[in-house]
Parts: structure tokens; sequence; C-alpha cells
């Protein structure tokens, strides 16, 4: 089920989205706002961990289950396509990456972005952004794709 923020713009897709997520999807769809644009941003309940250039990593507040650590990296700016990505945006990324690193003392993880149609990619959000997965030791963390 696709929620358009006009006619020709989709913002969230809750056809993929996890119980106790979905009631959530549905009051962001209901507004017909992106959730991830900062004047939207009222939905995130977890604090803003760390800030560069027009980005910021924070907790995913509905985390995938065995996760150590489920964090987001969310632009400002709405951008839904990959082409959109400015080098600055894949700088501001990697420095943000490593200071979660830093931070939490990774000793790895994964960093994963899904990009374009919600239907191929099983994406909840269309706003561009990226999740930077550490499973629990010994756990396997399933990250949906399609």
């Amino acid at each position: 089920m696709l929620f358009f923020m006009s006619k020709q713009r989709k913002v969230v897709d809750i056809t993929f989205a996890k119980e106790g997520y979905k009631g959530v999807l549905e009051e962001i769809a209901g507004k017909g706002v992106c959730p991830f644009c900062p004047k939207n941003f009222s939905w995130h309940t977890e604090p803003i961990l760390h800030r560069i250039g027009k980005w910021l990593i924070t907790s995913n507040f509905c985390p995938y289950k065995h996760t150590k650590h489920h964090l987001l990296l969310i632009g400002e700016e709405h951008k839904e396509n990959f082409a959109e990505l400015t080098t600055k945006d894949l700088e501001c990324v990697q420095k943000l990456t490593d200071w979660a690193i830093k931070e939490f003392s990774l000793k790895g993880g994964t960093l994963t972005h899904r990009f374009g149609a919600t239907e191929v990619t099983g994406s909840t959000v269309c706003h561009l952004h990226f999740h930077l997965i550490v499973p629990e030791e010994g756990k396997t963390v399933q990250f949906p794709i399609g």
C-alpha cells in the first residue's frame, strides 16, 4: 500500500512495515508528509547522536531483531534517487560511519542503502537513508530487500 505527499510523490510504503511500525507509517501517510525531512522528524523518538554537514546519525526506534546497534544515517535534504547524492553527501556518510565505529567501538557491521522503487527494494520510507547495522554476537540480522 503506497502513500503520497501529492499525486506525483510517494513518501512512505507500508507494504513491508513490521508490526508496531505499520501504525506509525499509517499516521505519517495520513499527514502526507515525509517523516525524514527535518520539519516532520517528530515521529522519530530517538535522539540525534551526531551531525556532520547536512547529515545526522540516530538509533533506529524500531530496530531489526538481533541487532546490537541499528543506526540510521539521514540527510536533511529530501532525495529519493541515488543519482541525487553528491560527493559531499557521501563524505558525510563516511564521516558519520567513522564516528559511529569509534563511538561504539564497532568491530564490524554493515552499511546498507536502498534506492529506487519501494516495491523492488522493500523500503518503507522513500527519503534516502542508510542503515548501519551490527548484529548481536552469534546472531543473524534479516535485512529485507524486495
